[in-house]
């Protein structure tokens, strides 16, 4: 009779160690020495989730700098990994279709005629909170230069590319002529190039005092001759400026067709790769990432610029507001379909990625993927 009953006692102490999941199948509780680390967030110290055969509530117990030794629930790790490997194998477009992506975007951003769902009073002050902790974070740079971000190793192979060294050719890299052609036609080059030459000659004339030698040799008292050579120039300037300024205007349009050739070809390119890489090099390695910063100013234009795009996009009263309502209805369309059009057939499985082996390559990740699993099946289970 005492045998059965501690059976008894044994086979319902047994059955209260168990509680149902929402999983694949019963999870049973670990033993109370098993623990799992974990960070409560970035302003408190680190702590311990212990859980207990009596409550699947996670507590927090000290941390003394220990190694954690615990293990996972088995059948929490099975159900994390099978749907890991699930959502692994399936493609992108059987998880949310183009049809949903639209749906989505039309009634969050578009559909919308009552006060605005997600660009409201509430989210600007999130945006301005969080664009100046991103600004003051950039601005405290003040040492570490991009080069510095991106390590040494990235930093030499873009170089190297600019210069052209992995392009096989004897030249270096090369470049675009039509690219070049449309840069160097625009009004800012012309009017530039046409100023150079401009000065150029009038320079020449100035220096070498043409003019002077030339009234220099008549028989001219001196007084008359400075007043007639001071003349002359002024004259000249009057009425041949303009006519050179306009004859260079179009001559400059034939120097910039022959200064494409020479930029684009295989002999030149290597020296103008090797100047690109130079102008880079300074970009990435002399200057702060703080000193990229634009002002203060600039920086808040760009944030209310931003802010106003957004809020435009649900915000459609008015003529004008539909058309550009209309326009980033359409982007945003041409962008998912995009995206589908890239990777809506891919899964990860496609990428070569085994979820399997990154679990068993990292335990810690396995854990803590353990770790929100059961967070959400405690989430479902709250009243």
């Amino acid at each position: 009779m005492h045998g059965t009953m501690k059976a008894v006692a044994l086979l319902a102490a047994w059955s209260l160690s168990i509680q149902p999941t929402h999983g694949f199948q019963v999870a049973l509780l670990p033993q109370p020495t098993k623990s799992i680390r974990f960070q409560k967030n970035h302003h408190e110290s680190p702590g311990r989730l212990l859980i207990t055969p009596s409550s699947s509530k996670l507590s927090l117990a000290s941390e003394n700098n220990e190694d954690v030794t615990s293990e996972m629930n088995p059948i929490t790790k099975a159900e994390m990994r099978n749907i890991a490997n699930h959502l692994a194998t399936q493609t992108f477009e059987s998880l949310l279709s183009p049809s949903e992506a639209r749906a989505i975007s039309n009634e969050l951003l578009f559909d919308n005629e009552s006060s605005s769902l997600i660009f409201n009073d509430e989210s600007y002050k999130q945006y301005v909170k969080y664009w100046q902790k991103v600004e003051k974070r950039l601005r405290e740079e003040n040492e570490r230069t991009p080069a510095d971000l991106l390590g040494k190793e990235l930093t030499n192979r873009l170089l190297s590319s600019i210069r052209g060294d992995s392009s096989g050719k004897k030249g270096g890299g090369s470049y675009d002529a039509q690219t070049v052609l449309t840069f160097l036609e625009s009004d800012a080059i012309n009017s530039l190039f046409t100023q150079l030459l401009y000065d150029a000659i009038f320079e020449f004339t100035t220096k070498f005092d043409i003019l002077g030698n030339a009234i220099s040799k008549l028989p001219l008292l001196g007084p008359v001759r400075n007043q007639m050579v001071k003349e002359s120039k002024r004259n000249m300037d009057r009425t041949l400026g303009p006519l050179l300024q306009k004859f260079l205007s179009g001559y400059t349009r034939v120097a910039i067709r022959q200064a494409v050739d020479f930029v684009v070809s295989e002999e030149n390119a290597s020296a103008f790769g090797k100047a690109n890489a130079r102008l880079v090099s300074y970009l990435l390695e002399k200057r702060t990432v703080a000193d990229w910063i634009p002002e203060e100013k600039t920086l808040v234009e760009w944030r209310e610029e931003v802010w106003a795009y957004l809020v435009g996009l649900e915000d459609g009263d008015g003529e004008s507001s539909t058309k550009v309502k209309e326009d980033q209805k359409k982007v945003v369309e041409q962008s998912i379909e995009w995206v589908y059009d890239l990777v809506g057939d891919k899964c990860v499985e496609d990428g070569g990625v085994n979820v399997n082996e990154i679990l068993d390559a990292s335990p810690t990740l396995e854990r803590s993927l353990g770790v929100f699993w059961k967070r959400c099946q405690d989430a479902s289970e709250a009243k």
